[in-house]
């Protein structure tokens, strides 16, 4: 019934998901552009730099995640998703004040200490929804995180050729804040605190067993695969049209994959208690290898945006069976931690892939960092395939 408690909360939690990744993706079309801008920056140099302020806030990420949860586990999943929403609200704001790409970059390292919104989200979800409903619930809510993607950069692009740059991050801070809200006084958690508490030395140790270690591996290399084009693509399309409206064109692009991907979570949530999630995992992380090699034939800022958008095709299936996979891993008590290595796992990859691809531009150009993240897309499918165990996760 929809009165179920676990089910309300999905729903609130896919509503408010949806708010808050509409927030952070606000900015994401132009954040190369305003980069350039706070350093009057040449493409190359640029490119760098955003690689370096995109990056960072994987990298600080990667080191609080085990810390965070620690703590969820130890007090609860909503604090931890209410310390993500409202404290990368703040950081949001603020960026819209940064006078150089220093202090862009210091506010982006602070933002990833603080944030991780969906695993904390997923913490929340996965240890209140039964177990045969773990790929659904997992499903829809990343239906919330890939609708957010759609919606936000389209509006935020828009916003930023009318109003400006900095506009744009006081927005999404605001849509933060209202995401937060909503989570606050609408989801009700009945957590429950584990007789055993976790500690950094069994976090590790955790991350070395059979089941979880090859796991976070895979969610590191896909990370870091899809994030390797992100500073990329806006100075791409400004390459291909420099007097174009770049953040709405990137913008654009930006949705339309995150439309795709979330239509192809959908399938992945029907599919994973009937099809093996290592299975749909692998064929995922294959077909988006094939499909990164599209916008390294773009002739135009048309096409470039329906390649990057295809793009998207079957990257929510390498999402939603991870993140299932996940919630399968280790016992309810143990969520939060599992959880918590996910989120370092996503952004490590998520923090070497911009700084990756972004040092590469001068040497290969804009159009062949594509190539990395499709050979990254190839190594996660193999480590899936090789590594994963072939029967289902079962609570220990």
């Amino acid at each position: 019934m929809a009165s179920e408690p676990w089910r309300r909360n999905l729903y609130v939690m896919f509503f408010a998901e949806f708010i808050v990744i509409m927030g952070f993706s606000f900015v994401v079309p132009f954040m190369p552009l305003y980069v350039q801008e706070l350093g009057d920056f040449s493409g190359d140099e640029a490119a760098l730099w955003s690689g370096i302020a995109i990056g960072i806030s994987g990298i600080s990420l990667f080191l609080s995640g085990p810390f965070w949860g620690i703590i969820s586990d130890r007090w609860g999943r909503k604090p931890m998703v209410l310390r993500a929403v409202f404290g990368s609200a703040v950081v949001l704001v603020l960026a819209g004040f940064a006078p150089n790409v220093y202090f862009f970059v210091v506010l982006r390292f602070i933002q990833g200490l603080l944030s991780g919104t969906v695993p904390a989200a997923s913490a929340l979800v996965t240890s209140s929804a039964p177990r045969e409903k773990t790929s659904f619930a997992m499903g829809l809510l990343m239906v919330a995180v890939f609708t957010g993607t759609t919606v936000g950069p389209s509006f935020g692009g828009l916003v930023a050729d009318i109003l400006g740059y900095r506009a744009t991050f006081y927005i999404s801070g605001a849509l933060l804040f209202t995401g937060g809200l909503l989570v606050l006084l609408l989801v009700k958690e009945k957590f429950e605190r584990p007789p055993r508490m976790a500690s950094f030395s069994s976090v590790w140790k955790l991350a070395g067993t059979g089941n979880m270690l090859p796991l976070l591996a895979t969610i590191c290399v896909t990370g870091m695969a899809a994030q390797v084009v992100q500073p990329i693509i806006p100075l791409y399309i400004k390459e291909l049209n420099p007097a174009g409206a770049v953040a709405t064109s990137a913008g654009l692009a930006f949705a339309l994959m995150g439309l795709i991907a979330a239509a192809s979570s959908i399938a992945v949530g029907r599919l994973g208690g009937r099809v093996s999630l290592r299975k749909l995992l692998i064929v995922s992380c294959l077909g988006t290898a094939l499909l990164y090699l599209l916008p390294v034939w773009a002739q135009n800022t048309i096409q470039l945006v329906i390649f990057v958008g295809l793009m998207g095709l079957l990257q929510g299936g390498t999402v939603t069976s991870t993140a299932s996979l996940v919630g399968l891993s280790l016992p309810v008590s143990q969520q939060g931690i599992a959880y918590g290595l996910a989120q370092s796992a996503t952004a490590l990859g998520n923090g070497l892939g911009p700084m990756i691809g972004g040092s590469l531009v001068s040497l290969v150009g804009l159009r062949y960092v594509f190539i990395v993240s499709v050979g990254l897309f190839l190594l996660a499918g193999t480590l899936a395939a090789r590594f994963i165990g072939r029967q289902p996760l079962k609570e220990t």
